[in-house]
């Protein structure tokens, strides 16, 4: 089984080696071992962190992720997983294409609601990202199963968070731990890291649960689950012929009249 793991940022030559190692930490644990999972990332895309702050950017990357699912498929995945809890491009890409897409928010709350009644989100420190969860949690339906204002800042900046976890990640750990037992004692009985720059820290550390008050609390690396259910999805369309998602599907002489529109390839 091959999973495409598509990153949110235009491709970096070096910095990608450096940053799926620390990725493939956490769902190296979790995946079968003939299971490979291949880093991508977007030929045109964003690069400053805060420009994902910015809806307008958003929207022109979003066009980038949509092309490199397209792309996953046509070269033979079976399935695709996005680098971002935002999950962005997976409805967009479900409409046209067939094989697994997941996006580490959904996938992550969905199990986080499995394993608790309640659950809080730790995300990144930076403008906005709180509102911005918390529409992305309504959207799902899953506002019921957050306990009241669940949806936090990091305990760090997400640029030291960023700049230092690379050579500790207890660093980023820490951060989450402390936001962790606050969010507990608010009634939380899983915590989600809402944010795949900092769960695969998490795990590279070593960190999927804390102790509080003789009870295990776990804290889920998104990223990690939505790479755990893209493999789950992949074996059960496999073995049962179930449909990933039931969108109708356009016929291949009409998507490629509305990509000759906006001059896409076909």
């Amino acid at each position: 089984m091959r999973i495409c793991l598509v990153g949110v940022g235009q491709s970096v030559p070096g910095f990608e080696d450096i940053w799926f190692g620390i990725i493939e930490k956490g769902y190296k644990k979790v995946l079968r071992p003939d299971t490979e999972v291949v880093q991508r990332g977007l030929k045109v895309g964003l690069g400053n962190p805060l420009d994902y702050t910015n809806n307008y950017y958003t929207h022109l990357n979003l066009g980038s992720l949509v092309e490199a699912f397209i792309e996953a498929e046509k070269e033979g995945f079976d399935a695709a997983v996005v680098g971002c809890f935002d999950d962005w491009g997976i409805k967009e890409a479900s409409a046209v294409v067939d094989i697994p897409l997941i996006g580490p928010g959904l996938s992550s709350m969905l199990f986080a609601c499995q394993l608790g009644r309640k659950f809080a989100v730790i995300v990144a420190n930076m403008p906005g990202i709180v509102p911005h969860i918390e529409e992305q949690i309504r959207a799902c339906g899953l506002q019921d199963r957050l306990i009241p204002n669940g949806v936090v800042n990091d305990t760090h900046a997400f640029e030291d968070t960023w700049t230092k976890s690379f050579a500790d990640p207890q660093f980023a750990a820490n951060g989450v731990i402390e936001k962790s037992r606050e969010l507990v004692s608010q009634g939380a009985d899983v915590i989600v890291v809402g944010c795949c720059g900092i769960g695969p820290f998490c795990s590279a550390a070593g960190l999927h649960k804390i102790e509080v008050d003789g009870r295990n609390i776990p804290i889920l690396d998104a990223q990690m689950i939505a790479v755990k259910t893209a493999e789950m999805a992949v074996d059960i369309k496999k073995g049962t012929g179930l449909p990933f998602t039931s969108l109708p599907r356009p016929a291949a002489e009409d998507v490629k009249r509305v990509r000759d529109i906006f001059g896409l390839p076909t």
